[in-house]
């Protein structure tokens, strides 16, 4: 198992060793703090190797930051159960599932990255319905009709965001979840072209995916001028891939650069930044996480975001 995790480890250490661009105090320590917590993690997952795992910038933190319990390679989240009928994602599968004014659809779909889809919800009628309004606004001439844009765009990214959750809900089976005349792959690869605007977004999503004979990923690069906003969702569904292990070198380095990025802003990051970088990171280096800390949303219970506000 350490032959696996180690470059993940070096790859990951080299990108939070590296200038932090943030003058906030607390953006350079929470850098810091997360390559310190990183480094204690990856070594309890291996105590009995006699390879050590080295960092200069780790720095020896309290116990009770010992996230991966019994030295399983599981990752405890601190996160209380709350029932489906106590969360908005029914309300907003209903809008979108009977709404026929278009700027109640507009703002159900806006609303569904930013909202929790637990897994016992059943979505699975929603993903052709988003999939039917996105073809829709595509004129003949195979272009968005330019009055839809908006339309388009807020549809691409909630059919992208839903896709994750029904992909978790069958892993470790697959299957085709949105239309039953084509693959889901050549669903997303044929929206790409259409959306530029999504482009971040889409050509992160096929690679849940690809077929099973693809000999490389589709991950994409992320622009200086990627938006915050993509950047904080990719935080959130980036550790999908490394759950269902559908992921690359050039996904891992995507991970990174988010990660980076996110934690490297003048600004400091918010608390739930800073909880989704550091499962991010967790899952990058090996950390076993149940499914529904996945899909969680707010991700800032877990104890050990705690102690990074805890501790001086």
């Amino acid at each position: 198992m350490f032959g696996t995790l180690r470059p993940r480890w070096t790859r990951l250490s080299e990108v939070l060793r590296g200038p932090v661009y943030a003058t906030g105090a607390f953006a350079r320590r929470s850098l810091k703090l997360l390559s310190a917590a990183l480094h204690k993690g990856l070594r309890s997952l291996v105590p009995r190797s006699s390879i050590n795992v080295v960092d200069s910038e780790a720095q020896p933190l309290d116990q009770d930051l010992d996230i991966l319990a019994e030295n399983d390679g599981t990752l405890t989240l601190d996160l209380p159960d709350i029932p489906t009928n106590n969360l908005e994602a029914p309300s907003i599968k209903w809008l979108l599932e009977t709404s026929t004014d278009p700027e109640v659809f507009l703002a159900a779909a806006s609303l569904v990255p930013q909202v929790e889809w637990p897994l016992d919800l059943d979505i699975s009628d929603i993903l052709p319905q988003l999939y039917d309004i996105f073809t829709s606004c595509v004129d003949i001439q195979m272009q968005i009709v330019p009055s839809l844009e908006e339309k388009t765009s807020a549809c691409v990214t909630a059919l992208s965001h839903l896709y994750y959750g029904r992909v978790l809900q069958a892993h470790p089976g697959h299957s085709d979840f949105i239309c039953s005349e084509s693959t889901d792959f050549m669903v997303f690869l044929e929206m790409g072209p259409l959306c530029k605007a999504n482009y971040t977004i889409l050509y992160t999503t096929i690679n849940l995916c690809l077929p099973e004979d693809s000999n490389h990923g589709w991950f994409p690069l992320v622009s200086a001028t990627c938006p915050d906003s993509v950047l904080e969702w990719l935080s959130h569904v980036l550790p999908y891939h490394f759950v269902t292990g559908r992921v690359d070198e050039d996904g891992e380095r995507l991970a990174t650069t988010v990660i980076s990025k996110l934690l490297s802003y003048p600004s400091s990051p918010s608390t739930q930044i800073v909880a989704n970088c550091t499962l991010l990171a967790c899952v990058m280096v090996g950390a076993q996480v149940d499914k529904k800390d996945i899909v969680r949303i707010d991700k800032r219970c877990h104890r050990l975001i705690w102690r990074f506000f805890c501790h001086d």
